[in-house]
């Protein structure tokens, strides 16, 4: 993190979010070279491009939520199996499809 970001308040997450807003204005004055201050574009189309950037932002969000339930289940499972395994009880299901496949 920048430095001169990085002291700028007390909470360390206000400060991230001050950071990546300070890198997007810079990646804009890049592509765009001008501020948004001497934008004029017409009220419509900012509408607009504000209505597709948050539904780009839905999308994220979803997959990031599917990824999330995944790991949460993932996890779930990996925690009974590492129970049974402690407990004495854990069985392996490939030696067992491996012993009916070979009988």
């Amino acid at each position: 993190m920048n430095e001169e970001i990085q002291g700028l308040t007390k909470d360390p997450i206000c400060n991230q979010v001050i950071e990546l807003i300070v890198k997007r204005h810079v990646q804009g004055m890049n592509k765009f070279g001008q501020t948004m201050a001497a934008n004029e574009r017409p009220i419509n189309e900012w509408v607009d491009e504000t209505i597709e950037e948050l539904l780009d932002a839905i999308h994220y969000l979803v997959k990031s939520k599917t990824i999330l339930d995944k790991f949460k289940q993932d996890n779930k499972r990996l925690r009974i199996a590492l129970k049974a395994f402690e407990e004495g009880s854990f069985k392996d299901g490939n030696k067992e499809n491996q012993a009916t496949t070979t009988s």
